[in-house]
């Protein structure tokens, strides 16, 4: 059988680390982190009533709105959300049903229970996901028009066993940057969240390019195409001048993090769920988003046919390819 064609590279978006040994040890990671980076080390300018909101996300690398949605919209989109996972029970372990992001930790997620559920609901698309605030602010701080639908999902995760320590047993519980360049991630606390039910930790301030971001990012590659090992230390952080803390919060509090910053996943030491809906903005880095241009001039319905025969012709040759293996 012959092998399916892939468009993914239609999706795919600059990977944290690229490059071997001897690239990186040239300069190959600092040259590309240079170039995601100087055309945009400052935001666009967005309407004057989020101007405030800019700033501080500019300045700190996130932004932290408490009570963001009126009390009517934050309910209905909780009972989306309740409605949606009515017929799980987080404290079920059935190994059989782990992802394989999960297996890939099984120790962690034996504990850990967790559960994406990806929305087509009202309340999720009109209030969060078509939030004007939150894309206006997206656009400034990446310098890209969003073209496609970010990655969105509503996210519980929470502990099953009391016990057993897994503090370390998962690379998100270590201080690491999602990529060398600014891009969004959007959370909204649909629960009270606190350090005892693993709040979101960051280290305002680390989302800038400066010297020793750039040398620190140099280090970093070689080590990683030497050992493909990327954890950082809170010591390291502290040598560059940034300290970690906890984005506690209430229900209905929402935080706009530029994730080019360093942060990571809290600890649980109760059984008390972190629950909260997400978008991720990365895609806005795919050909993807950079083809699905809006408009009608001729530029624009080229891009958009380019794409859409793309994906056409993948699906065939998918489906052709399950129809094959199903007959063999």
């Amino acid at each position: 059988m012959s092998k399916v064609k892939d468009t993914g590279f239609l999706d795919r978006t600059p990977g944290l680390y690229s490059g071997g040994v001897l690239l990186n040890t040239l300069g190959y990671h600092v040259l590309r982190t240079l170039y995601h980076n100087v055309w945009r080390l400052r935001p666009k300018k967005v309407s004057s009533e989020y101007q405030k909101f800019a700033d501080i996300l500019d300045k700190e690398g996130i932004l932290i709105i408490p009570d963001f949605l009126p009390a009517d919209q934050f309910e209905e989109l909780k009972k989306e959300y309740e409605q949606l996972y009515s017929d799980w029970d987080p404290l079920e372990y059935d190994p059989g049903k782990m992802d394989k992001r999960q297996k890939d930790f099984p120790d962690y997620f034996e504990t850990i229970a967790e559960k994406f559920v990806t929305p087509f609901t009202p309340a999720f698309t009109n209030y969060f996901l078509k939030n004007k605030l939150i894309n206006e602010l997206t656009y400034a701080v990446v310098h890209r028009k969003i073209r496609t639908t970010p990655y969105n999902h509503f996210w519980h995760l929470q502990r099953r066993n009391p016990d057993k320590n897994v503090s370390t047993l998962h690379t998100a519980a270590f201080p690491h940057a999602d990529v060398p360049y600014p891009t969004i991630k959007v959370f909204l606390y649909l629960t009270d969240v606190d350090e005892s039910n693993a709040a979101y930790i960051f280290a305002k301030g680390s989302h800038k390019l400066t010297w020793k971001r750039l040398m620190f990012e140099y280090k970093l590659s070689v080590r990683y195409a030497k050992t493909k090992n990327d954890i950082v230390t809170e010591e390291e952080l502290n040598k560059l001048g940034y300290k970690s803390e906890s984005i506690s919060g209430k229900a209905n509090t929402l935080f706009i993090s530029n994730n080019m910053g360093y942060h990571n996943r809290g600890n649980f030491s109760n059984m008390n769920p972190r629950i909260t809906a997400q978008l991720d903005y990365r895609n806005l880095e795919s050909l993807r988003n950079t083809l699905n241009r809006g408009g009608s001039n001729i530029v624009s319905r080229l891009s958009k046919k380019i794409v859409k025969s793309l994906d056409k012709s993948n699906k065939k040759k998918y489906r052709a390819s399950i129809s094959n293996n199903n007959m063999s």
